[in-house]
């Protein structure tokens, strides 16, 4: 019976203990289940794969997710029908809410005329591989456009100008969708113009060179210029070139010291000796000239 007891004794010690610290693990738990606070989510509209631009919406673009209503975009939906039919005139990736922002006017068809803004238009010009930035430009950059216009009658009058700052690009070629940023050649660029723009541009290809300057697309900054003519630039190599000439006088100061350092060189001393008597004789270029010396 002693026996016994000395393994039954220890055995209940250890098992209230394990109790003591599972109830206690138990409690901790739910203390802090309890304490964190409950995240409050709202009803999204968001893409269900990625979509283009362009893209006229149906219901299997589209799905519903719940974000945190401190994250809700603005301009979101929560009924996907109310997005049926509507235009992408922006690219959408999977998982993103798709916003008013990102959609084209209401009525509006897909395909390309639907990503144009209203009052804006869309027009094209030739490029080569110079003039398109060697094929940097692509959908969605902007650019600024320089025409050069040369007079036949004075040549020195031809005028180089920028007519447009900071012009979004819609499309090169036929293709007006980012899917890469590998630069590409193309042949035309479309450029998103307001109407006042459009009559610049237009006369600016008909009349002149057009050259296309690619910016960056985080710079809205605008810098009015006067433009460069050919006869300024005639005009500013030719300063160059003076300017590393010299001036006649500090011609006249050099031919000077050249001189007298030459017939430093022809100069010849000889020393002379008569009697008691000292004297130097000089030989300059055939003249001599005697020097007594104390």
């Amino acid at each position: 019976m002693i026996f016994r007891m000395k393994f039954i004794i220890p055995l209940a010690v250890v098992a209230s203990a394990l109790a003591t610290f599972g109830l206690y693990k138990f409690l901790q738990a739910e203390s802090k289940r309890s304490a964190a606070p409950k995240v409050v989510t709202q009803k999204v509209v968001v893409a269900g794969r990625d979509l283009q631009m362009g893209r006229k919406l149906e219901p299997v673009d589209l799905k519903i997710g719940d974000w945190p209503v401190t994250i809700v975009p603005m301009g979101s939906y929560a009924d996907a029908a109310e997005l049926v039919g509507r235009v992408l005139k922006t690219e959408s990736q999977a998982g993103e809410a798709v916003i008013e922002a990102k959609l084209a006017p209401k009525g509006s068809e897909g395909g390309f005329s639907s990503i144009i803004p209203p009052g804006m238009r869309a027009l094209t010009v030739s490029v080569n591989n110079a003039s398109g930035v060697g094929g940097f430009i692509l959908p969605n950059t902007h650019v600024d456009v320089l025409v050069t216009v040369t007079s036949p009658a004075q040549k020195e009058e031809s005028t180089t100008k920028i007519i447009l700052e900071d012009i979004k690009v819609l499309a090169v070629d036929q293709t007006f969708e980012r899917k890469e940023d590998d630069p590409v050649i193309v042949q035309t660029v479309t450029l998103l113009v307001n109407p006042d723009q459009a009559e610049k541009l237009v006369l600016a290809s008909t009349e002149g060179k057009l050259q296309l300057s690619l910016r960056n697309n985080s710079d809205r900054s605008l810098r009015a210029t006067s433009g460069v003519q050919l006869k300024e630039l005639v005009a500013n190599r030719t300063g160059a070139r003076e300017s590393g000439r010299l001036k006649p006088e500090k011609l006249v100061g050099q031919s000077r010291r050249l001189n007298v350092d030459n017939a430093a060189q022809n100069q010849k001393i000889i020393e002379v000796i008569r009697s008691s008597q000292r004297a130097e004789v000089t030989f300059v270029n055939g003249e001599t000239r005697e020097t007594k010396k104390k």
